[in-house]
């Protein structure tokens, strides 16, 4: 799989192109994506609001007008963030699903990178995130994508006989939606790990979709 800063020796993905104000250069691109991954390690560490750009500039050794050089300001390198971390898990996933021998297989690496990316995330990032027009506007696009994806998915999933073909599993969507908003809503993160909130949660979800055969396959 490539790592994080592997993706960064490629061509700068077409939903990033909008937001350049720079010519490209292979130092620039190599820094814009060194700042992406250091400033979205601090944002999920500390929650957005505490992170100033003064400190991502600082914790790279660069001069706060380099920074401001490369992006604009912070909704823009958040923007720039949330876009690049969805195409990371998504090539990931898709490099993982071309060499899986089930759709449970994946699965379960799809249930084991979200446990690995919540465990590391303050619940502020997400509940900080809804006040960025822009990044929420990315968000419910990548929603949809996904949404799209996981009902391709199903159906193969319902064709191979892991999963139950008597489930509206656009009812199971909606009502997965609903656990989220109230997860955030009622601040449940306070209380228990988010890791350990989606871990009970998809527990719960998968063994109620999957047939027999699913369960069988099932490690959770």
């Amino acid at each position: 799989m490539q790592s994080e800063t592997d993706i960064y020796h490629y061509t700068t993905p077409p939903q990033m192109a909008k937001y350049k104000n720079i010519t490209p250069t292979i130092y620039r691109q190599e820094l814009k994506g060194k700042i992406l991954v250091t400033a979205m390690s601090l944002f999920k560490r500390e929650g957005i609001k505490r992170v100033k750009m003064d400190d991502i500039a600082q914790a790279l050794s660069i001069s706060k007008r380099t920074l401001y050089e490369t992006y604009e300001n912070k909704e823009q390198l958040l923007c720039e963030g949330v876009i690049y971390e969805h195409q990371l898990r998504q090539e990931q996933l898709r490099q993982f699903t071309e060499q899986a021998e089930n759709e449970i297989e994946v699965v379960m690496e799809f249930i084991r990178q979200e446990i690995v990316l919540l465990g590391g995330i303050n619940p502020l990032f997400f509940s900080e995130l809804a006040k960025y027009k822009r990044v929420v506007e990315l968000l419910n696009e990548e929603h949809e994508q996904k949404r799209l994806h996981s009902m391709e998915f199903v159906k193969r999933g319902v064709e191979k006989g892991y999963f139950r073909s008597d489930i509206n599993y656009d009812i199971v969507t909606k009502m997965s939606d609903a656990v989220v908003q109230h997860v955030m809503m009622t601040r449940m993160y306070e209380e228990y790990p988010l890791s350990e909130i989606f871990r009970n949660h998809v527990d719960i979800l998968f063994r109620g979709i999957c047939t027999d055969k699913g369960i069988a396959a099932l490690h959770l």
